[in-house]
C-alpha cells in the first residue's frame, strides 16, 4: 500500500519539481540579462493595430494619450479595430484622427480583427513593422523611437515591457506581480540563455511581412500569442525582449475577472501544448531547441497553484512519514519561491506585503475556480472588461 502511495505521490511531486527548478534557473539567468546596445534608427513606416472588442469605456482615452505619444511626421498610422464598438465611439475616435475599422464577425477574436486590419493595410503603404497594442494600452514617449533602434539591429520581433497601470487593490498588485515574474523569467531569462523570450498578446512589435505571413496561420479563438510563439520558433525566427519598449497595461481588478482570464490563459496553453509537442520533438533532432522549449514551456503548471500544491503534498507526505517526498516537497518549494524572491521588486511586495498575504487564499481559490473556465474558452472569446487608468 505503502509502494502505491508513494508512486501516486511521486508522479505530481517530480513534475512540480522540475518546473521549480527550471523557474529558478531561469530566475538566476535574468539578474546577468543586458539589453542590446542601441545607436541609430531604421526609418520604415509603423502600422499599430489596436483590436477593441466592446471596449468603449478605455478605448477612447487610450487612444487620445496615443496619438500624442506617436511621431507626428507621418510615419505612424494608429489603426482601430473595432468590434462592436457604439457609433458615436467610432466617430469620436476618428475625429481625434485615428483610422478606424469596423468589424463584425459571428464569434470575435482579436485573430479575426488583426487579419481584417492587414487586409484592409493590405497595398496602403510601406510598413516596415507592426505594433500590437490592446484597447487599454498606453505608450511610453519613447516606444516608436526606441521600437526603430531595435529594428536597425536586425530584430524581427520583439515583445516589450507591460507596466501596471492600476495598483490600488491586492488584486491589482498581485496581477502585476505576476506579469513582472513572467517577464523576468520567460522573457530576460529565456533570452540570457539564449532562447526566444515569450510574447504576451500586446506591446509586439513584429517586422509587417513576417507578421503578414504569421498571420495567415493563426487559428485561435484565445491566446493566440502563445499559437504565434510556436509558428515563429518552429520557422527558426528568434523572439527579442525589449524592457526599453514599455507599455502602461491594466491588471485585472477582482477574483472573478482573475479566474475567467486565468482560465482562458490556461486552455490555449495545454491545447497548443498537445498540439506542439509531437513536431517540436522532431525539431529538436533537427537542431531547432528554441521551438522544443516554447512548447515543453507549455507544460509549466499555473503559477498561482504551483506553491499552494507543493504545500499540499508536503503536507501529504509529513503525514504518511514519506521523508524522500518530505525533503523533494519541501526543496522544490524553496527553489520555487527562490526564484521569486530573485525576479520581483523587493520594494513593491514589501510595502504591501500584508495585503497581499491577506489576498492570496482568495487568489488560490480564483485559480482553482479558473479551471472551470477552461472548457468554455474552447468555444469562445472571454472577454475582460478594462477601465482606463492614467499613466
Amino acid at each position: 500500500m505503502n509502494t502505491f502511495l508513494i508512486l501516486i505521490l511521486s508522479l505530481p511531486i517530480a513534475y512540480l519539481t522540475v518546473a521549480s527548478f527550471y523557474q529558478l534557473v531561469l530566475a538566476l539567468a535574468s539578474r546577468r540579462y543586458k539589453s542590446p546596445k542601441l545607436g541609430k534608427k531604421s526609418k520604415g513606416r509603423t502600422l499599430i493595430l489596436v483590436p477593441a472588442y466592446r471596449e468603449d469605456a478605455v478605448i477612447l482615452s487610450s487612444t487620445e494619450v496615443n496619438l500624442k505619444r506617436i511621431p507626428q511626421d507621418n510615419s505612424c498610422d494608429y489603426l482601430v479595430l473595432a468590434d462592436q464598438l457604439q457609433a458615436q465611439t467610432v466617430a469620436k475616435l476618428r475625429a481625434m484622427g485615428a483610422e478606424v475599422l469596423e468589424v463584425k464577425f459571428e464569434k470575435s477574436t482579436k485573430v479575426k480583427s488583426l487579419k481584417a486590419g492587414m487586409d484592409f493595410k493590405a497595398g496602403k503603404g510601406d510598413y516596415w513593422h507592426t505594433v500590437i497594442l490592446d484597447a487599454d494600452n498606453i505608450l511610453d514617449r519613447n516606444f516608436i523611437s526606441t521600437a526603430l533602434q531595435y529594428r536597425a539591429l536586425g530584430y524581427r520581433v520583439l515583445q516589450g515591457e507591460r507596466l501596471a497601470s492600476n495598483t490600488r487593490n491586492a488584486m491589482e498588485i498581485l496581477d502585476g506581480l505576476s506579469e513582472k515574474a513572467n517577464q523576468e523569467l520567460l522573457c530576460k531569462g529565456a533570452n540570457q540563455l539564449g532562447l526566444s523570450s515569450k510574447l504576451t498578446g500586446s506591446a509586439m512589435v513584429l517586422d509587417f511581412d513576417l507578421f503578414k505571413l504569421v498571420l495567415r496561420m493563426l487559428k485561435a479563438i484565445g491566446g493566440f500569442d502563445k499559437e504565434m510563439e510556436l509558428i515563429l520558433t518552429a520557422m527558426g525566427e528568434t523572439i527579442q525582449y525589449a524592457p526599453e519598449l514599455k507599455v502602461w497595461d491594466e491588471k485585472v481588478s477582482s477574483t472573478q475577472a482573475f479566474a475567467k482570464q486565468r482560465g482562458r490563459w490556461l486552455e490555449s496553453q495545454y491545447t497548443f501544448l498537445r498540439k506542439s509537442i509531437q513536431p517540436a520533438t522532431r525539431g529538436l533532432f533537427r537542431g531547432n531547441k528554441d521551438y522544443f522549449h516554447k512548447s515543453i514551456q507549455l507544460a509549466l503548471p499555473p503559477r498561482v497553484l504551483a506553491p499552494a500544491a507543493l504545500l499540499l503534498f508536503l503536507g501529504i507526505s509529513i503525514l504518511l512519514s514519506f521523508n524522500f517526498l518530505v525533503g523533494l516537497a519541501g526543496v522544490s518549494f524553496v527553489a520555487l519561491m527562490a526564484s521569486y524572491f530573485i525576479v520581483l521588486p523587493t520594494g513593491l511586495w514589501k510595502r504591501h506585503f500584508t495585503q497581499i498575504l491577506l489576498a492570496l487564499p482568495g487568489l488560490v481559490l480564483a485559480a482553482i475556480q479558473s479551471l472551470g473556465w477552461m472548457k468554455k474558452s474552447k468555444k469562445e472569446f472571454l472577454h475582460t472588461a478594462h477601465q482606463f487608468q492614467k499613466s
